[in-house]
Formats: C-alpha cells, structure tokens, sequence
C-alpha cells in the first residue's frame, strides 16, 4: 500500500497478489470502527490540521505491520505515505482521497458532528456521506504498470 497526499489528498497505492479470506462481520466492525474514529478527527478546513489524520493512519498502518512515512508540507497539515508491495502478478492499485472536511454550521446540526454517533444503522457525522467514507475507496489504476 502506498500512501501520499498531494493537493490535500491521501493517496494509497497497492499491488496486492493474493487476498486474504476475511471474515465479513469483523470487517464490517473494523470499517466502522474505522470511519468513526475519521469522523472524530476535527479536520475543519480552515485551517485543515491534516496532520491528525495523518498520525491516526500511521498508527493503524503501524499496527498493520506496515511502515509509513509522514510529509510535513505545510505546518499543521501533514501527508502520509506507505506502501504494500505486491509480487507483481497483479497490475498495482491507487487509492486515494482527501483528509479535511469543509466548516462546520454547528446550528444545522441536531447530533455533535464529530461525535461519530451510531444511529438506525448509519454513523451521523461530518464526513460520513463525503470524503470520509470514501476514504480509500477510489482506485485509480497506475498507467505505468505492465
């Protein structure tokens, strides 16, 4: 997996040649852990503090046995960047996305949206139905690979 962000994007590339059998439900319950402790990471742009989300997923990619690499750009606003080699059977795999939300109108809101609340089966929070949940969701195929 590779991590990077450029123009406040997270970038994650990985050329992974066999997937592991998952187990659905704890999948399920590690995307949500996952994506509430996002939402819970007070990104507010301005003035961003990117940097948050960047030390979370070191943690968790640190945790996940994989190295990575914070890039200070901007003070406050920080980069990752990690990578999963594959063996090069499969064609590599980009996956990105963006680490701030836009401001919030705390009055338009009837739950904390930071809070990450579980609610009727859907987390309410800024960034739930955006950037957040679709945070390395989108590939993007590397047009360099053979």
């Amino acid at each position: 997996m590779l991590f990077a962000r450029s123009n406040r994007s997270v970038f994650l590339l990985a050329g992974v040649a066999q997937v592991p059998t998952l187990d659905a439900a704890q999948a399920q319950d590690d995307a949500v852990h996952f994506l509430a402790e996002l939402i819970r990471i007070d990104t507010q742009n301005p003035p961003g503090n990117e940097s948050k989300v960047a030390q979370y997923l070191e943690g968790v990619l640190k945790d996940a046995g994989i190295d990575a690499e914070i890039l200070e750009t901007v003070p406050g606003r920080d980069s990752i960047v990690a990578r999963l080699k594959g063996d090069g059977s499969k064609r590599p795999l980009l996956l990105m996305a963006h680490e701030d939300v836009v401001p919030v109108d705390r009055a338009h809101w009837t739950v904390d949206p930071f809070a990450a609340i579980e609610r009727n089966g859907m987390i309410w929070g800024r960034g739930a139905s955006e950037g957040h949940a679709r945070r390395k969701s989108r590939s993007v195929p590397n047009p360099e690979a053979p």
